[in-house]
């Protein structure tokens, strides 16, 4: 059991809150009981469980740990103190996690199928996260981070996320390249956001194959990423914002794929 906060591999576990240290290392840091058993059932490369027996109350918790050592995932015991010296949540519930990120780059080849959605410069982890939770609740094939901005495997990305990040591919790459890739991919419909007077969401017929592409939440789509979409839309509103929250515009996009997707689902 280690029972000192100075641990070396403990301050190397701290670290992973810092970007930098996250894409040094391949790794990110992965707490509570849900993430954990989505990470284990979607055969993420867990590569460490610690766990602290003092706040590990429940018995699914133990049983994760019995899956793990199934697995020959390195277990590692620490005290109360030093748990809660890693720990991003208030409660802890005693159990976390080391996993290797498996976030891929957009290239030449990648293809797209199904729906997936195109995050342009996202700022706000949280957002990112919720964007996967909901990508996976319609049933999304993928996820594209698409120029500078947050990165998926930030602690509150992955705590906003459910899960889901285990559960929906995600690839990465540069505005430059993926206006290349467009190019390279013309029967891709691409279908920005925006808050213009272009055509509302709710009227446009959306492909089977498509990318929803959603820009900054403070900047919106860059022009030379309009000029490349098969079609924008809009979702209307007559108060006084002139904008949705970035996770909450998708998810209402996402909602009404899925309906036009679903035919039979509606009464």
């Amino acid at each position: 059991m280690i029972t000192s906060t100075s641990n070396p591999h403990i301050k190397n576990i701290r670290k992973l809150s810092q970007k930098k240290y996250r894409r040094e290392s391949g790794l990110f840091y992965v707490e509570g009981l849900r993430p954990i058993t989505s990470a284990l059932n979607h055969a993420a490369q867990v590569i460490e469980l610690i766990y602290c027996p003092e706040l590990l109350e429940s018995d699914f918790g133990w049983e994760l740990l019995r899956h793990a050592e199934q697995q020959n995932i390195n277990i590692l015991e620490v005290n109360r103190l030093v748990f809660e010296s890693i720990s991003l949540k208030e409660g802890p519930q005693g159990l976390c996690a080391l996993v290797k990120q498996n976030i891929q780059e957009l290239g030449a080849h990648t293809e797209v199928q199904g729906v997936w959605v195109a995050l342009e410069g996202v700022q706000d982890p949280g957002n990112l996260g919720s964007v996967l939770r909901t990508l996976d609740a319609v049933g999304g094939n993928g996820l594209l981070l698409v120029g500078e901005g947050t990165d998926a495997t930030h602690p509150t990305s992955v705590r906003a996320s459910m899960g889901a990040i285990f559960t929906i591919p995600i690839f990465q790459t540069s505005l430059e390249n993926f206006l290349v890739w467009k190019k390279d991919h013309p029967l891709v419909a691409l279908i920005g956001a925006v808050c213009e007077d272009v055509q509302d969401y709710r009227d446009y017929n959306y492909e089977r194959d498509m990318l929803l592409l959603m820009g900054s939440e403070q900047k919106g789509l860059p022009p030379q990423a309009q000029d490349i979409c098969t079609g924008l839309v809009n979702i209307p509103m007559i108060g006084s914002v002139d904008s949705l929250n970035l996770a909450n515009a998708t998810s209402v996009l996402l909602y009404e794929i899925f309906d036009q997707m679903h035919p039979l689902r509606k009464k």
